[in-house]
């Protein structure tokens, strides 16, 4: 999503994280962290904005949190502040945590910490599917025992949690620049892509970063397809780097992906490992990008050494990640899907997963991320959503202020019918379920989209359809 253009400054030198504080605790990547300390018996508190199943998930763990921003928040004994990008310099805490000469740092070092202290370390990165790889790559790897930071929620597992085994797999965030920080064994990259036109110039900008990363580590797992990663496997001939490892589909491809079957929302994934050996698993999320993101977790884990009966067990074990195509619910026949997508690569992969589950005809719902990212990507996003039957648009969703003016979804509503597509506007997410409601049949497969509100429009829709849709008794 959207980020402020921000520089990050690099911490120098040691971080007591006996009793840290944490500005903007409940953020995905920021809770994940936190929990994580929390669980290796370090003293918790922060602050955000708004209440939020997060504060109370940490709250309940033993961090101390907090409801908005004031300088009182800060504890006098704290021994370091945790910032993240979405927070501005002007935030009271930084500002009491500076006056009373407590360290400020950003969260990617106290990730680039954990990373460097673990005994072995794994950083999952890439455009897209980082946040689903990560959660694949710490199920598969229960054997043993991984502590994991991933941004977002597995079903039926939190968002971080300290293992035993001393291996640490980590979902690092390209976002603000500072995924090249990170020192890891291993590093994955699924794919690199112009994600975040606020941050970047361009894509051999984005490479840049990915590219400290690679040869930050030692192995690179990556993938075989992707045109972005096979740029960076180029650069990275150009000098003596990482072992590379490929996997995909490609002929080429060190771990080769053979067959991916689908089973409704599962996917039977056959893979040839780089010694010749096949091995089948299956993929209890749907798509066939997740079955490639199951196949670079299987990559890495074989990196690793974990024997390819514990990875084949733990993936099949995995029950997906929230927001991640995960099922809302269904009414009168009409199945709603929750996605996470908010950029056309991701809207992509996710209609045509959709297209391939659905009886029906599929109905986004999409609210656009950010200011620059809607004015830069909006045109080929309405192209890309032109592959569901029906769209419905909700205004832009943003959480830092517009550099720009006049940016809306009126761009990208012109695209979707351009395309052969049909196009609804509407600005109230209360307003979207009654349109939707009046658009679907039995049969339909309905997805919301996006980063902010859309994520509550599919509760709204069914509670919408059960209030409109009722079924008359034969007389």
């Amino acid at each position: 999503m959207e980020t402020r253009n921000v520089i990050v400054p690099v911490h120098d030198g040691p971080i007591d994280l006996a009793r840290p504080h944490f500005v903007g605790i409940g953020g995905a990547g920021m809770s994940a962290v936190a929990r994580l300390l929390l669980e290796r018996g370090s003293r918790v508190s922060g602050s955000d904005t708004s209440d939020t199943a997060a504060l109370r998930e940490l709250e309940d763990a033993g961090a101390a949190v907090a409801i908005g921003h004031t300088a009182s928040n800060l504890p006098t004994d704290a021994t370091v502040l945790v910032w993240s990008s979405a927070v501005t310099p002007s935030n009271p805490e930084i500002a009491a945590a500076r006056r009373a000469g407590i360290p400020v740092v950003h969260r990617s070092d106290v990730l680039a910490h954990l990373i460097t202290t673990a005994e072995q370390s794994v950083a999952v990165a890439g455009t897209h599917g980082k946040t689903m790889t990560t959660g694949i790559l710490s199920a598969a790897l229960t054997q043993l025992d991984p502590s994991y930071a991933i941004g977002a929620t597995p079903v039926g597992r939190p968002n971080a949690h300290q293992g035993l085994g001393g291996l640490l797999v980590a979902e690092t965030d390209e976002s603000d620049r500072t995924a090249g920080r990170y020192h890891p064994q291993v590093a994955v990259v699924l794919n690199v892509d112009d994600d975040h036109p606020e941050q970047y110039v361009d894509l051999n900008d984005v490479l840049d970063v990915f590219e400290r990363l690679a040869r930050n580590s030692s192995v690179l797992v990556v993938s075989s397809d992707d045109p972005g990663a096979r740029l960076l496997i180029e650069r990275l001939q150009a000098a003596p780097g990482p072992q590379v490892v490929t996997v995909g589909e490609a002929k080429d491809a060190d771990v080769r992906v053979r067959r991916v079957l689908w089973d409704g929302t599962a996917s039977h994934v056959t893979v040839q490992d780089a010694d010749g050996s096949w091995h089948e698993f299956t993929l209890a999320v749907p798509g066939r990008h997740n079955a490639l993101n199951a196949a670079a977790a299987f990559a890495a884990g074989r990196v690793l050494g974990a024997e390819p009966t514990d990875l084949v067990v733990g993936i099949s074990a995995f029950q997906g990640i929230k927001r991640r195509l995960a099922t809302t619910g269904s009414h009168a026949g009409v199945t709603v899907l929750d996605s996470y997508a908010h950029h056309p690569s991701e809207i992509t992969a996710d209609l045509a997963t959709a297209r391939m589950l659905a009886e029906g005809r599929v109905i986004a719902v999409f609210e656009p991320t950010g200011w620059t990212r809607t004015a830069a990507l909006g045109e080929e996003m309405g192209r890309r959503l032109a592959a569901a039957d029906e769209v419905v648009l909700l205004d832009v969703h943003a959480s830092v202020e517009s550099p720009l003016a006049g940016i809306s979804t009126a761009p990208m509503a012109a695209q979707v019918v351009a395309c052969g597509g049909r196009a609804h506007r509407t600005s109230d997410g209360r307003d979207v379920a009654d349109v939707v409601a009046q658009l679907v049949e039995p049969g339909d497969l309905v997805v919301t989209m996006g980063t902010g509100t859309a994520g509550r429009v599919g509760r709204a829709v069914l509670l919408r359809l059960a209030e409109t849709l009722v079924t008359v008794p034969a007389v």
